[in-house]
């Protein structure tokens, strides 16, 4: 059920903004002027004194921004430190992301994301090819009338939709629920989120349709944050009957200009 620490550092909330902004620290959930967040997940247990503590170390990704607020490029790392694959990013005259290029440690192009934008420059699609630049999937994006994603339709290669997303928010513009429905229409999941003061995720409840048995997840984020306002500590916990388990803990050193 676990998704990868870096998609949820980084993109979990970005449904929140209105649409892409063109801005990717603020896409990104981030404040100020920052040029580099280096992220290191950890798994995290109790000791026998049930005292929280870092395990072995999971994922690292580095994120570097430029001055304008757009993110240049990310690198995945293995454990051993070595370079997995980076990610570079393409902008337009307005600053939106038009292109992502995924280059393996040989810096070879093994993936492309295209980002697609209506007149009033909202994400209105993006599409994925592999290395013989044939599309492996599409994501579709429709918006409500405050211009925040209402409904996300992913699309595999032969155009047909094989799951659909729709989202309702709070009145401050934070994800309050999201339904997810299969390729037959049928609901699958549903999302629910609360929050912090800053604004990030404070728990996150899974209610899983999918098998015979519904299932219900819930996972706790404890955070510490800087004087920024972003996020520099983040322990995840399930919840189990009345007990909290620690799962992963990520710490983030952000660099500033």
């Amino acid at each position: 059920m676990k998704r990868l620490f870096f998609t949820f550092c980084f993109v979990a909330i970005a449904l929140a903004v209105s649409a892409q902004s063109g801005h990717d620290l603020k896409d990104d959930g981030l404040h100020g002027a920052v040029k580099r967040v280096d992220a290191v997940m950890y798994e995290a247990h109790y000791d026998l004194s049930d005292r929280l503590k870092r395990g072995d170390q999971m994922e690292h990704l580095v994120t570097e921004y430029n001055q304008k607020g757009q993110r240049r490029h990310q690198t995945y790392y293995s454990v051993a430190e070595d370079v997995i694959f980076r990610t570079r990013y393409k902008h337009d005259g307005f600053g939106l992301t038009t292109l992502e290029h995924v280059v393996d440690n040989q810096d070879r192009v093994i993936g492309r994301t295209y980002y697609i934008y209506d007149a009033n420059h909202t994400l209105t699609e993006t599409y994925v090819e592999d290395a013989e630049r044939q599309v492996e999937s599409r994501l579709l994006v429709k918006h409500d009338a405050q211009g925040r994603i209402s409904e996300r339709s992913y699309n595999d290669h032969y155009g047909e939709i094989f799951k659909r997303e729709v989202y309702t928010y709070n009145a401050d513009g934070t994800i309050n629920k999201a339904v997810v429905y299969d390729r037959d229409k049928d609901k699958i999941q549903e999302r629910r989120w609360e929050y912090d003061e800053y604004g990030e995720p404070s728990s996150y409840t899974l209610y899983d349709y999918s098998e015979e048995e519904p299932e219900m997840f819930v996972t706790l984020y404890v955070r510490d944050y800087d004087a920024h306002g972003n996020w520099v500590h983040c322990t995840e916990f399930d919840v189990v009957r009345d007990r909290r388990i620690p799962t992963y803990t990520t710490v983030r050193t952000i660099e500033y200009f």
